[in-house]
This record gives structure tokens, sequence and C-alpha cells, in this order.
């Protein structure tokens, strides 16, 4: 682990999911020191702001949306981000065509929270204390989730975020669904106080 803990929210465009999981996750971690949260797209628009639909459902969530910027994500990003967790298969495919020695920090976002429900409090606070911070934690958690990735075998296809661009309300708010419930699952376990 780096001095500041990064995670890095990777989707296609970098205006819908990965914004998203990006300012969730910011919520969420605010007020934890040495974390930070940055996205990006394999293919992004570049210099845009996030989507208007997303930004109104962060907004009704409480997540700040301003100063969003759209860019492409590097191997520069990959290989310097801790945890990194891409909307789709595809994308972690993509991202280990570049940088192969990140998969045990690269998951898919519904695969992440998926394998969060196999860790406990207590399976975090024995690999790391008691008192440790919100980044000690989060650096304990990748093996626990890499030892769970192992017993349960290959990822589905229901492991994607749909993909909600120039779609109906009605897919941002799957999407965002999607998106919320893992990030929700993590910050119960992190016990963030």
């Amino acid at each position: 682990m780096t001095a500041t803990y990064t995670i890095l929210a990777v989707c296609t465009g970098n205006i819908c999911r990965s914004p998203a999981m990006e300012r969730l996750l910011a919520h969420l971690l605010d007020d934890q020191p040495g974390i930070e949260v940055i996205s990006g797209g394999t293919y992004a628009h570049d210099g845009e702001d996030m989507q208007a639909p997303v930004k109104r459902r962060l907004a009704d969530y409480g997540a700040d949306t301003e100063d969003f910027v759209a860019e492409q994500v590097t191997p520069e990003m990959i290989q310097r981000s801790d945890l990194i967790l891409a909307a789709t298969r595809v994308h972690v495919e993509d991202m280990l065509a570049e940088v192969p020695q990140a998969q045990e920090r690269m998951f898919t976002h519904p695969e992440f929270g998926r394998l969060l429900e196999s860790v406990t409090p207590e399976d975090l606070e024995a690999a790391v204390g008691a008192e440790a911070a919100a980044a000690q934690r989060l650096a304990a958690l990748i093996p626990l989730l890499n030892q769970a990735r192992g017993r349960a075998g290959s990822q589905s296809r229901d492991e994607d975020v749909v993909d909600p661009y120039m779609l109906p309300e009605s897919v941002f708010d799957e999407s965002f669904r999607q998106i919320r419930e893992p990030i929700e699952a993590l910050g119960e376990l992190l016990i963030l106080r």
C-alpha cells in the first residue's frame, strides 16, 4: 500500500457508471484520512461532465456532483491504484491486457459486492486489528476478497453493471442500484466511526 490508498473506478465513457462509483465511494469515505477515489474510462468522453441522470441520483443520495471531468484510464492510474473496481468483465480484461500484475487488486463492481458477503467485520478485525484506519482496513480486505474469489470460482454475466447511457430512467435506476448496494455493504463491513 502506498502512502495514500487509491481506489480506481472504471467504466467505458467515464460519464455514467464510474462517476457514480467514484462519488459514492468518496461520499462513504470522505472523512477518512489517506484515501483517494478516482475514476476513468476505457473509451472516455474526455473532458465531459457526468450524465445528468447520474448527477441527479448522486445529489439525491447526498454525494458531491461538482467538478467532475471524464478522463481516459491509463496504465499509470491502474498501476498506482490499490483497489480497482470495473463496471464489467470486459473492462477488467481491457485493463489486465495493459497491466496484468493488477489482477489481484481488480474486481468487477458486482463481483466485489458478492465477495464482500463472505467477509465479516470479525474477519477484517482479525486481519488488521480493531483500531486500524479505513485505509488499513481496505488494504487488509483485498487478500480476504481474493481468498473468497478463489473459493467462489469464475464470474457470471450478472456481474456486469448495466450501462444506462442514452437509455430510459429505469435503466439508470437499475445501474445506480447495482453500484450503490456494494458500496453500502462496504460501509457496513468497514464499520467507519
